[in-house]
């Protein structure tokens, strides 16, 4: 006799403001929380820990970076790998309606484009190459929480940039064209870049990374990323200097090296230039 799990049905109306289809949230994931199925879209993101996904008969180990794409009536559930709390399973939720998804893809030029993606009707499985998306939610998880002015228009916004990014990837997963695989090669620059933004990069090794000559490179990099080399690394190890500066109270000098600045001088001088202010003024949020 087949032994059938317990499955609950999670409807949007429970979720959903009566004027707003869209729903954000943060979770720790726990053994508690039953498999259900729903009659909404669902974009989960890996923010934190490892675990596991259960996904109708499947099973997915799971770890900081993993999107999935779940459509309606798919039955899934996350687990933890422990259930320590100094460890925990912390997966970012999207929960769109599914019409109201539609009809903010047909609103926007060119935006038909992300239909077979809604249509979809199994679990879509990806991977964050470099933190964009994870910038993405943490901001739209952002603007659910708070009520600035505008909450609705940048939360619909905010949805359009998260099922662009996955179509963005989906295209480069099943692409198997001579640009598509360009497109992954420079994906897995930048993903090197992001991942080793404190340590010093050479043109000549991203370079091989790409299959292309240095030259090339240089030439090539600055019109996929919209500026040299140099000036996007710097935007990088400046742009996690600022999160360290928001988000701790570690010293500057020890900021500035984290992100791959020995020389303090440098550091404060090439802040200021990139935000108009010091890191010290930053850190106080005063104007530069």
């Amino acid at each position: 006799m087949a032994i059938t799990r317990p499955i609950r049905q999670m409807l949007g109306k429970d979720l959903f403001d009566p004027a707003l289809p869209i729903f954000v949230n943060r979770a720790v994931e726990t053994f508690q929380l039953t498999e259900h199925r729903h009659d909404f879209l669902e974009i989960s993101y890996v923010g934190e820990g490892a675990g596991t996904h259960h996904v109708g008969a499947e099973t997915f180990p799971v770890a900081h970076g993993d999107i999935f794409f779940l459509p309606v009536g798919i039955s899934h559930v996350f687990r933890p790998s422990t259930a320590a709390p100094k460890h925990p399973l912390v997966v970012y939720n999207c929960v769109i309606a599914p019409e109201a998804a539609r009809r903010l893809a047909e609103a926007v030029p060119g935006g038909e484009a992300l239909l077979p993606l809604l249509a979809s009707g199994g679990c879509r499985r990806f991977r964050d190459p470099y933190g964009e998306f994870y910038r993405l939610i943490q901001r739209l998880h952002y603007e659910y929480l708070t009520d600035q002015p505008g909450r609705e228009a940048s939360l619909h916004q905010g949805v359009l940039a998260l099922l662009l990014c996955l179509f963005r990837l989906d295209a480069r997963q099943g692409g198997e064209s001579g640009t598509a695989v360009a497109s992954t090669r420079f994906e897995t620059v930048l993903e090197t870049i992001h991942g080793r933004f404190d340590q010093e990069l050479t043109a000549r090794e991203l370079a091989a990374i790409a299959g292309i000559g240095e030259r090339q490179f240089h030439r090539l990099f600055a019109k996929q990323a919209g500026m040299p080399l140099k000036a996007y690394h710097q935007n990088v190890r400046i742009r996690e200097a600022c999160r360290l500066l928001r988000t701790t109270d570690r010293k500057i000098s020890d900021i500035a090296a984290a992100v791959g600045y020995q020389d303090i001088a440098y550091f404060n001088a090439l802040f200021k230039r990139k935000n108009g202010m010091s890191p010290r003024a930053y850190r106080k949020g005063e104007p530069g």
